[in-house]
């Protein structure tokens, strides 16, 4: 399961609760679930350090809660917050593999140059990623302090670009709203290149970017808008996603489903 907006946590909270009672049913030892709930089944991914901490933080109150020594298996949630990322060119030369495609690897070392703002929506490319993991674990330092940290950095690309490139059996978020007209530059460019047919609001993108994120017969449910059901501006987002997916369930709330709503 993931939230790939995940904020404090709250549905990935609610989803531990669900996930214990079927490990229960499964008749696994009490004193197991924990940790393999939060080690297999749960991941979050997360733009703001703050927001990430707390989901992390209750995702293991949750499970100290449910065993009392959890705390002494020193394990940490599965809850990633995607760090900005840039390395220069003398960097990226460094990083570069022999006979590789230039432009794609300087692409793919810098995708998350504005990781803050794009969050979930970078799609890593999973061929580059295991290839490139494996060229910088061959790399040396040589006892350079700065080229271990670019080694740093550069492990941790990898390690958000694993989270992205992942599909999992449960998609499941209330995304960010924002209006085209409201967005950075990065971003609005960004969601212009990527997925053009869902610019008109943030979250739309979210919807494609979920279905993405869904393996082959998987889950996707989401909070959204609800003018995406009838706007024009979503007219190709609703036929792409009509024609690849079978819609389950459409949740009409309402007016007063939430405060901030009239």
């Amino acid at each position: 399961v993931i939230d790939p907006a995940c904020g404090s946590g709250h549905m990935l909270t609610y989803a531990f609760d669900l996930l214990y009672a079927i490990y229960e049913e499964e008749g696994y030892a009490p004193a197991e679930i924990p940790a393999l709930i939060l080690l297999n089944n749960l991941y979050g991914i997360e733009i703001d350090p703050r927001a990430g901490a707390l989901a992390a933080f209750a995702l293991t109150m949750k499970a100290r809660a449910k065993q009392r020594t959890f705390f002494n298996k020193q394990i940490e949630p599965n809850v990633c917050v995607l760090d900005p990322i840039h390395f220069t060119p003398d960097e990226i030369d460094f990083l570069l593999t022999a006979g590789g495609d230039k432009h794609a690897e300087v692409a793919f070392w810098n995708q998350f140059e504005h990781a803050d703002t794009i969050g979930s929506l970078i799609r890593p490319d999973p061929e580059l990623t295991v290839r490139l993991k494996q060229h910088i674990a061959q790399l040396d330092d040589g006892g350079d302090i700065l080229l271990a940290d670019v080694l740093d950095w550069a492990s941790r690309v990898i390690e958000q670009a694993e989270y992205l490139e992942a599909t999992y059996h449960v998609v499941v978020m209330n995304p960010p709203y924002m209006g085209s007209s409201n967005m950075a530059d990065d971003l609005a460019s960004f969601i212009q290149n990527e997925s053009p047919d869902a610019k008109a609001d943030l979250f739309a993108s979210f919807i494609e970017r979920g279905q993405s994120l869904a393996k082959n017969g998987g889950l996707l449910a989401m909070i959204a808008k609800q003018n995406w059901l009838f706007r024009p501006a979503f007219s190709f987002l609703r036929g792409k996603l009509l024609r690849a997916n079978q819609l389950e369930q459409v949740a009409h709330f309402g007016p007063g489903a939430f405060d901030s709503l009239s």
